[in-house]
């Protein structure tokens, strides 16, 4: 099943209270809050708080965004102890801050190990660790995110998914799908931007509705939860948030009205 979710970085300079307003107001089932700047890692008061909140308006934590970059030699346990006082199952993290390509086999391995004992930190909470696919870290491509998810090899130690802009377009649903099939796949980024070059324009999730129809329908048959969480919306206005956010409701109840019951 799929849920519409929101990331709380769409709106970093919202309080908490207005982002679960705003939420409320456009139907959105859950929200990932980030580390940086509304629920900062270590303050397990504040997470908590955060949590009694985003529950009692009826929605759920899908997932504390945190950002925990792999190779910086940070200490994971106050992004643990945060993301269950935020009751997040899941905490995402960043896999390291250069390109796949420019990880020497000692530089690869000691991000492998840095993932495993995180994973196992993880575990001891019952919280799952995702990388998210980013360009200029390991995983920014598919073969290496592929490639590091096995390396790790740990139950707890999974991934995100999100459109590269240095991928091209019309091989963005293959990579979905092959990440899918290796059932190391959570959650995912939901955006629509327009590339050219260098540049990029951000535009409404409605000129994507077709291109979006197609990736989330690889879920039909899956009957296990992921949240598809907008993560910023054209000049991060109200106005287009509920527009996006409706049209994010309407791909998700499609693709879910189609999963085999």
């Amino acid at each position: 099943m799929l849920k519409a979710g929101l990331c709380s970085v769409t709106f970093r300079a919202k309080s908490p209270k207005e982002i679960i307003n705003l939420a409320v107001k456009a139907g959105i089932h859950s929200i990932e809050w980030a580390s940086d700047v509304h629920v900062q890692e270590g303050n397990a008061a504040l997470a908590g708080e955060v949590r009694k909140m985003t529950e009692d308006a009826g929605l759920e934590v899908s997932s504390y965004g945190s950002y925990y970059r792999l190779g910086m030699k940070n200490d994971i346990i106050p992004y643990l102890e945060s993301a269950k006082a935020l009751g997040a199952p899941e905490i995402r993290v960043w896999a390291g801050f250069n390109p796949s390509y420019y990880h020497s086999f000692d530089a690869r391995q000691a991000l492998v190990r840095e993932a495993k004992e995180i994973s196992r930190k993880a575990a001891e909470y019952g919280i799952t660790i995702s990388t998210e696919c980013h360009a200029n870290t390991l995983t920014d491509t598919l073969e290496s995110l592929i490639r590091y998810m096995f390396e790790v090899n740990e139950p707890n130690f999974r991934t995100y998914w999100q459109a590269l802009d240095h991928i091209p377009d019309n091989e963005q649903l293959h990579v979905l799908k092959t990440i899918y099939t290796t059932g190391k796949l959570t959650n995912l980024h939901v955006y629509h931007f327009d590339f050219f070059g260098a540049d990029c324009e951000q535009k409404l999730l409605s000129e994507a509705y077709d291109k979006w129809l197609e990736r989330l329908m690889i879920f039909r048959d899956d009957s296990a939860t992921r949240h598809a969480m907008l993560e910023f919306v054209r000049d991060g206005s109200e106005e287009n948030f509920m527009a996006d956010s409706e049209t994010l409701l309407k791909l998700v109840n499609e693709a879910n009205a189609a999963c085999v019951k």
